[in-house]
């Protein structure tokens, strides 16, 4: 095994992230509509806010493992207390950076979060023989086949088991850790992964059951497919909490999901209780990566997730006011983006409205968090029934 080696760089690579997301952001405004800023904070600032507001160390580190060099991302709160985990997953065609809105809101809300995307062959995708030529529903198969999945599932449980390695010999920050209490949450391919995790059954596939020991599972944008194995079967042994997040326009680029309320579909088949959906109105599919210009079929990037795409860090870094009062869902104010909201047409959010719904999955998904890791009443509470109230026209939160 080699040292890590990017351990001295932490804050400079957290800078340069911040930098560059905040640039991609700014040169997006020149092109069209800026965000109004003042409506998502007001707006972050009735939602849930998390017990805890860290600073955020970033860190990364190359494993030398197998024959082969692995990438991993660390996301640290600034105290020194052992932290729950939170293991994160990036989508298809996706580096193991990806994601940072949620790392940083997560981190800053009290979890470390280890970010992974275990197989080459996932992050090369668009620069793949097959994305060359166009044929993405082949790549698209090949990568969600069930034999990927066990690779996948087989790696990731081997990476996981050197970071426990490294943080029972005392190794910072590794020693951070709580690893008895474990989230798995991840994007498209990264959502597929985390639900195999958690107890899905993937056709083709070996049991992927007791390689990761999880509390809890976070699915942004979850894979459905009606030529993927019966949906009666498929989710029958997922006893762990999950929380599910799409959107009416949460479209397939690689064209395997047939329908966007497919993936209602996991929520819809999963018994109760502790399942959660959460489903926004016209957030596209590439603005759950997290990432400011994420990958697309083809090698491009989302244009309106460079417009959308600005790191808020952790619900606006809302301090001072009482929790409280702040986390009761009080409706009060709700009408400070009637100037923002969807263009009449319905083809495409404003970048104001964007934000909030970003801003939405950020709140719900750590108030989750806080509600299965840290068991804390108010979370669920605040799942139970502020969070609807909260969200008003940006969407909408079932539970069983």
């Amino acid at each position: 095994m080699r040292n890590d080696t990017g351990a001295s760089r932490t804050a400079k690579c957290f800078a340069g992230v911040l930098i560059m997301s905040l640039l991609l952001a700014a040169c997006a405004t020149h092109r069209g509509p800026t965000v109004n800023e003042a409506a998502v904070r007001s707006f972050a600032a009735r939602g849930y806010v998390a017990a805890e507001n860290d600073s955020v160390t970033t860190s990364m580190h190359d494993w030398w493992m197998a024959g082969r060099n692995v990438h991993v991302v660390l996301a640290t709160p600034g105290n020194a207390k052992a932290h729950p985990l939170v293991i994160y997953l990036p989508g298809m065609g996706e580096p193991a950076a990806a994601g940072e809105r949620w790392r940083n809101a997560w981190a800053s809300a009290g979890y470390v979060v280890l970010s992974i995307q275990p197989l080459l062959e996932d992050a090369t995708a668009w620069q793949s023989d097959l994305a060359r030529d166009g044929d993405f529903k082949t790549l698209g198969r090949q990568r969600y086949a069930g034999a990927a999945m066990s690779q996948r599932v087989r790696v990731l449980a081997e990476i996981v088991g050197e970071a426990r390695r490294r943080g029972a010999a005392g190794e910072a920050p590794w020693q951070a850790i709580d690893w008895n209490r474990v989230a798995i949450a991840g994007f498209d391919l990264g959502a597929y992964t985390a639900m195999t995790v958690a107890g899905e059954h993937v056709r083709d596939a070996d049991d992927a059951s007791g390689r990761l020991s999880v509390a809890a599972a976070i699915a942004l944008s979850p894979y459905a497919s009606a030529s993927a194995g019966s949906m009666d079967t498929r989710y029958k042994d997922m006893h762990a909490p999950v929380l599910s997040m799409t959107s009416d326009v949460d479209s397939d680029v690689l064209g395997l999901v047939e329908s966007a309320s497919l993936r209602d579909a996991p929520f819809e088949r999963m018994a109760g209780p502790d399942k959660y959906l959460l489903s926004l109105r016209g957030l596209p599919h590439a603005d759950f990566s997290g990432t400011p210009a994420a990958p697309q079929a083809g090698g491009g990037s989302s244009k309106h997730a460079q417009a959308s795409g600005s790191d808020e860090g952790n619900n606006g870094g809302q301090r001072g006011r009482a929790r409280k009062q702040r986390n009761s869902g009080d409706s009060a104010g709700q009408d400070v983006d009637r100037g923002h909201r969807d263009d009449e047409d319905g083809e495409r959010l404003s970048p104001t409205a964007a934000q909030l719904r970003l801003v939405a999955v950020q709140n719900v998904s750590t108030a989750f968090l806080d509600a299965y890791l840290k068991g804390q009443p108010a979370a669920r509470e605040w799942l139970a029934g502020g969070a609807s109230r909260w969200l008003d026209e940006s969407g909408e939160l079932r539970r069983k």
